[in-house]
């Protein structure tokens, strides 16, 4: 449909327009943001240290050459499109706490642990 005629482009925009348009709507409706960020870049980004590999479009994992940190390439082109979300709210990245653990000692059942022992890990620094 794209490539019948001339205005394939001009279709393509409008439809873009449109989903952009439902995500807003569907932000106001459950008060979430919904934020627009320039996606250039994301997939050649590192999302841990910010350095930039470049890699041809059929690779399909993401290595980066300075930290080591390996994901799917998606999934790094995901956290990077996020982080500049965050960013343009002004917002931080969420922590990287690693989740400490503990033995339950309050109680005799394993089956069930007390809220005590409960701990979040991660949230967004202001």
């Amino acid at each position: 449909m794209l490539r019948a005629d001339g205005n394939g482009r001009n279709k393509q925009d409008a439809a873009w327009r449109q989903f952009i348009t439902l995500l807003e709507y569907k932000g106001d409706v459950y008060g979430t943001h919904v934020v627009q960020v320039e996606a250039a870049g994301t997939t050649k980004e590192c999302a841990v240290c910010g350095v930039e590999s470049s890699k041809s479009i059929w690779v399909r994992e993401h290595s980066c050459p300075s930290c080591g940190f390996e994901t799917d390439r998606d999934a790094n082109a995901a956290m990077n499109v996020l982080q500049r979300g965050f960013s343009e709210l002004g917002l931080g990245w969420p922590e990287s706490t690693p989740v400490e653990t503990v033995t339950a000692t309050d109680t005799a059942d394993l089956q069930q642990m007390s809220a005590s022992h409960v701990i979040e890990t991660g949230s967004l620094s202001t």
